[in-house]
């Protein structure tokens, strides 16, 4: 009982190391928001969240900036993040008139991204441009513009799975990794008044953190432990120094020393450590106490204890001892970074490892993932990109404010032929025509149907149903997810029927595949027709098809019906040359015992992957199947 209260006594203790870790960096950033990034918070909405960002808030307003924060739409548009045409203005005044986006609205302030794991990769790249630039390029609609823009950001990391993370390049800039998943509300202190800084203090750190400098020995130091650490971005490197000058200033001293190293180090590296610093040689062992004891020494019991130091004496050693052992660290860089890397590796996460090697696994080509059907512009539904030039006829959408951006730069020029003409010209009118219009323009993407060709026949038969069930069964639950359909076609004696319609039901490929017969010849070229015959009608119903053929590729009935193993195996490579013209995705899984040249060049006739796997069980044959459409 007592190990268990004492366990929770030290878990409470961490979690408030934690948060009293995370004001620190709400501080930091405050300070230099733009040398140090961001922070990428691990959080989902909860009291816990709104009190970091209401302590950080609190921070800001002691510094001055008034509106510290300004929150990004998770689908904010182009024009409304970079800037564009002021429209109200542009057509009050005649002439074109740029307005700031958010990026120029948010200098020497906050940037926070709620839902950082799902920000487009469009997104992510303007956001990472203006955090490396210090400023926003507006070109759009004839018009060009600079904007200086200095900002630091919160990526907020609402994301429940271990795969659903921020992306790499905002993760890149981000000095802090907070997780605040790990604290509960009453893990908390009462208040948070007690670590609110001075503002008097908070203001002068804000005007001399840029003048603090660092000796060449703690740079060195620096390199050393990240090194060991496994860190190898610069990036890293100087997200650790600013932050590690912050710390300095707010102590008031002119320099970094090792202490401030440390803390940055602990803040900025050690939880992005990729693996654990090589332990240092042991040291020579003593050899082992004899239990005989010499004639002339006397038993420890008769001995009486020496006399203990005076304790001025002894203050006076101990600072001796410790003013020579910071003059050794001076002089020696090998002991500095020792020092500064046993902290560093004091503060990493017992778990940091474990979770790292998960992730490298979940982003390992394990499937074929989401989002594999095709990408294609249309001009009706989907995700907007944009629009182009047309007439907005046959549904197509009219985008009325991009067709008054075209036809705004023209308004002088229109209006001079008009008065040219000796036309009377009313007040405030528009003129627009036929080539301003712009119509919207949408990225669709496909659903994927991926449809198995089985070969029933013959006395593996059921093997095979076995392990297509089982695939089958195993692929459903990612399609489902997906949005995606699978279809199954078997093949034996002189027909090739299609036993499970395109679907996304598990229930009805379970009764679909229980209840199929197995035996009989092998009509290969019918399968090859009749699956791409229903592939390309699926096509044109908008699925991007993918054929998985399991089979050993050795036909035995002819087109025809009639038996004989080389008319059908020229029938079958035959279909195999048409239906190769179709360019569809396909895999060819040889479920022979042993590899035959028969499915290998049925396999090339047909530009499918070919993939032996002999004996293949369920799991085997779906993960095959995910990883081969992919590369196919």
């Amino acid at each position: 009982m007592e190990n268990l209260e004492q366990t929770q006594e030290i878990s409470k203790s961490a979690k408030l190391e934690t948060w009293l870790r995370a004001l620190q960096v709400a501080q930091l950033l405050v300070i230099n928001p733009y040398g140090l990034g961001g922070v990428i918070l691990r959080a989902r909405s909860g009291p816990v969240r709104d009190r970091w960002l209401a302590y950080l808030n609190t921070i800001a307003q002691l510094k001055g900036m008034r509106l510290p924060l300004r929150k990004m739409p998770l689908g904010i548009s182009d024009e409304n993040l970079i800037g564009g045409i002021d429209l109200d203005q542009t057509l009050r005044t005649g002439k074109a008139v740029l307005r700031q986006g958010l990026l120029a609205q948010c200098d020497q302030q906050l940037l926070l991204m709620p839902m950082a794991e799902r920000i487009e990769v469009g997104t992510v790249a303007k956001v990472v441009s203006a955090l490396d630039n210090g400023f926003i390029a507006i070109e759009r609609d004839g018009q060009s513009r600079r904007i200086e823009s200095q900002f630091g950001f919160i990526a907020l990391d609402e994301g429940i799975e271990d795969d659903e993370c921020p992306n790499e390049k905002i993760r890149q800039r981000a000095a802090f990794l907070l997780n605040l998943d790990v604290i509960g509300w009453r893990d908390l202190p009462e208040t948070d008044d007690d670590f609110v800084p001075d503002a008097s203090l908070l203001q002068d750190v804000c005007e001399n953190f840029s003048q603090v400098t660092v000796s060449e020995d703690h740079l060195h130091a620096l390199v050393g432990v990240a090194e060991q650490l496994g860190v190898t971005s610069i990036r890293a490197l100087n997200l650790a120094l600013n932050t590690a000058k912050c710390l300095a200033a707010f102590e008031r001293e002119d320099e970094v020393s090792s202490m401030h190293l440390q803390r940055a180090i602990a803040l900025v590296l050690s939880p992005r450590a990729t693996r654990m610093p090589q332990s240092t040689p042991p040291e020579e062992e003593l050899p082992p106490e004899s239990d005989e004891q010499p004639e002339n020494e006397q038993d420890p019991v008769d001995q009486e204890p020496p006399p203990t130091p005076p304790p001025e004496d002894q203050k006076q050693e101990e600072e001796q001892e410790n003013e020579e052992e910071l003059e050794n660290n001076s002089e020696n860089p090998e002991a500095l970074e020792d020092e500064i890397l046993e902290a560093a590796q004091a503060a990493i996460p017992a778990d940091l490892l474990a979770r790292l090697a998960d992730l490298a696994d979940l982003k390992t080509p394990k499937g074929m993932g989401g989002k594999t059907g095709a990408v294609k512009v249309g001009r009706i539904r989907g995700r907007p990109i944009g629009n182009m030039p047309g007439m907005p006829e046959g549904g197509k959408t009219l985008s009325i404010i991009d067709t008054l951006r075209a036809a705004v730069p023209w308004q002088g020029v229109r209006r001079a032929e008009l008065i040219a003409a000796g036309k009377t010209i009313p007040a405030g009118k528009i003129f627009i025509r036929k080539e301003d219009f712009r119509i919207k323009r949408y990225q669709e993407r496909t659903q994927t149907l991926t449809m198995f060709i089985v070969d029933a026949s013959g006395s593996s038969a059921m093997h095979r149903l076995a392990e297509a069930k089982g695939a089958v069964e195993l692929l459903l639950a990612e399609c489902y997810i997906r949005r995606d359909q699978v279809a199954v076609m078997s093949f034996r004696g002189s027909v090739a029927e299609l036993i499970l319609a395109p679907t996304r039901s598990l229930v009805k490929a379970k009764r679909a595949l229980s209840g199929l017969p197995g035996g009989g010849g092998t009509p290969l070229s019918r399968a090859i027709d009749e699956s791409f015959e229903v592939a390309s009608a699926s096509m044109r119903k908008g699925l991007t098809p993918a054929l998985v053929f399991l089979t050993d590729g050795r036909a035995n009935i002819a087109k025809d019906g009639s038996p004989g193993r080389p008319k059908a195996m020229e029938d079958a490579q035959q279909s195999a040359r048409a239906a190769s013209y179709y360019s569809f995705k396909s895999l060819w899984i040889d479920t022979s015992p042993q590899a035959r040249d028969e499915g290998r060049v049925m396999a090339a006739l047909l530009g499918s992957m070919y993939l032996p796997l002999p004996n293949a069980g369920a799991n085997e044959v779906s993960q095959a199947i995910m990883q081969g459409l992919k590369k196919a």
